[in-house]
């Protein structure tokens, strides 16, 4: 494909070579792997003796949390923001 490179990253003292197409999803790449290795090392830092792959799956169950957890704060701030426009609209007919 033009226009395509590699970018290398380091994840759980693993090498991968992964394709990319625009330099910041160069940049997007590794910090996503910087953050995955993060969390890989911190899951086999309370799983000691595990196999990598317990150790992925402890990490991706981590992220997955922490995902739930930032889409439930979102679906909070939404739906107060909503409550809060209705309110306005509210106050704002009935001051015509």
């Amino acid at each position: 494909m033009p226009g395509e490179s590699a970018v290398s990253v380091r994840i759980f003292n693993q090498n991968y070579r992964l394709a990319t197409n625009r330099e910041r999803d160069a940049e997007y790449i590794q910090r996503a792997a910087a953050y995955l290795d993060e969390k890989m090392r911190e899951a086999a830092e309370h799983a000691s003796h595990r196999a990598p792959l317990d150790i992925a799956i402890l990490a991706a169950l981590t992220i997955a949390e922490e995902v739930v957890k930032e889409q439930q704060k979102k679906e909070a701030l939404l739906n107060k923001a909503d409550e809060q426009i209705d309110s306005f609209t509210q106050k704002l007919n009935s001051e015509e």
